[in-house]
């Protein structure tokens, strides 16, 4: 009886993550979104970033964002690095909880693959994090290729190449946001060391910040109006050129 209602647990905090991870994606194309609205600021940034000869602070920008991908990149080997020693020590820290009158008893077995999952969790948030870390690296590259205003180049190609590069810096973002998901969501897998209750509670209130802060906050209202928009208008999928 343990292990099944363990197992459906697990299946809702998989549905629960996928679930949102889909629906955010699809629900940005459609309403405000902290993504959706960065990547109006994004486009306006590498178009006034056009006009400027010197790019030293566009470069520091990039270099601020790469190394946020960095930190949490190496925090997740840390943290995997962390589980790996509690594995080899697992007896004694399954009796320290067991001491622990909320906690459910569980067998050795399960114990590890609660922590099993919990790894794979900060893998995944590893090889987002390193992926953004790339594409960020990338994106430093098509900084320092930018045409300069002095050059004679059509305008119609430095707009599609502000529009390009915006969408290599909302891919990288995209990929950071991943990483970022997946720390929260190993929250959950935390508390599932508890039980199996305590891990599907965890995941339905991991979902409900995501989607307050990402949809609801008041951030993003304060966002939206900074761009000059209306909060309450559904978003624009590509927006309008600086004139």
């Amino acid at each position: 009886m343990i292990v099944i209602m363990d197992g459906a647990a697990l299946l809702i905090f998989l549905v629960s993550w996928i679930g949102y991870t889909r629906y955010a994606s699809v629900q940005a194309k459609r309403r405000h979104s902290l993504s959706s609205i960065m990547h109006h600021f994004r486009i306006d940034w590498l178009q006034r970033m056009l006009r400027r000869e010197n790019r030293v602070a566009d470069m520091s920008a990039v270099s601020n964002l790469e190394r946020n991908s960095a930190f949490f990149a190496s925090s997740s080997m840390f943290i995997v690095a962390g589980l790996i020693t509690v594995l080899a020590a697992s007896e004694q820290v399954m009796g320290l909880l067991n001491d622990i009158s909320f906690v459910q008893p569980t067998s050795k077995g399960l114990w590890e693959a609660k922590i099993g999952v919990l790894v794979a969790v900060y893998v995944y948030a590893f090889l987002s994090f390193t992926w953004s870390m790339r594409q960020f690296g990338f994106l430093s590259v098509l900084i320092g290729s930018a045409p300069t205003p002095t050059e004679s180049i059509n305008d119609q190609v430095k707009r599609d190449f502000a529009t390009h590069t915006a969408r290599i810096i909302d891919l990288a973002s995209r990929q950071f946001n991943l990483g970022l998901r997946a720390f929260y969501f190993s929250l959950a897998v935390v508390a599932w060391l508890l039980g199996p209750i305590w891990f599907v509670v965890a995941t339905i209130m991991i979902v409900a910040v995501l989607y307050r802060r990402e949809f609801r906050s008041t951030t993003l209202k304060e966002l939206i109006r900074a761009r000059g928009l209306d909060p309450d208008q559904p978003a624009l999928v590509e927006p309008n050129p600086l004139k």
